[in-house]
């Protein structure tokens, strides 16, 4: 009879938890920062200074995940080269791809890419991506999916330099 009592008064106990957890913890609301959510943002893309136009091209994108939930894998991410510092969709596209590995909170990646370039001219260019360009991970902010301060990358001339 004791064993059974202290089993009844220790499940009285746990259900008196619960009940006060839940009247702390009100239900979240869209906008509220409990809610669960990924938050993706583009990393530094590491490239040669400077490379050949017809070489093929090596670099490592990053990617990180500043939320309080994991982005699963399915998301796109795009390479864009452009003129000014300012990476948009509008921008000359040289990659794509789809994230293949889970991004937990607070976490970062990279991705090797090897791209044959197309369709530029020899200049000098930034160096920039766009993630999650499809929506399809719920984020805290999707005002952060380009890169701030893109790289900088020296497009030769065919038959010059390295």
């Amino acid at each position: 009879m004791v064993s059974s009592c202290r089993l009844l008064l220790l499940t009285g106990l746990l259900t008196a938890c619960e009940v006060t957890s839940l009247e702390v913890h009100s239900p979240a609301t869209p906008g509220d920062p409990d809610v669960l959510k990924a938050d993706l943002s583009p990393g530094a893309i590491e490239t040669p200074g400077d490379l050949r136009v017809d070489a093929l091209l090596q670099m490592r994108v990053g990617v990180r995940n500043s939320g309080n939930r994991s982005a699963g894998p399915g998301w796109v991410v795009r390479v864009f080269i452009s003129s000014d510092s300012h990476i948009e969709s509008s921008d000359h596209q040289i990659d794509q791809f789809v994230a293949t590995r889970d991004l937990p909170p607070g976490g970062q990646d990279l991705y090797l890419r090897n791209k044959k370039l197309s369709g530029v001219v020899a200049g000098d260019y930034y160096i920039g991506s766009i993630v999650d360009v499809t929506d399809i991970v719920p984020e805290q902010t999707e005002t952060n999916n380009s890169l701030a301060t893109p790289g900088r990358i020296t497009l030769l001339p065919v038959g010059t330099g390295p």
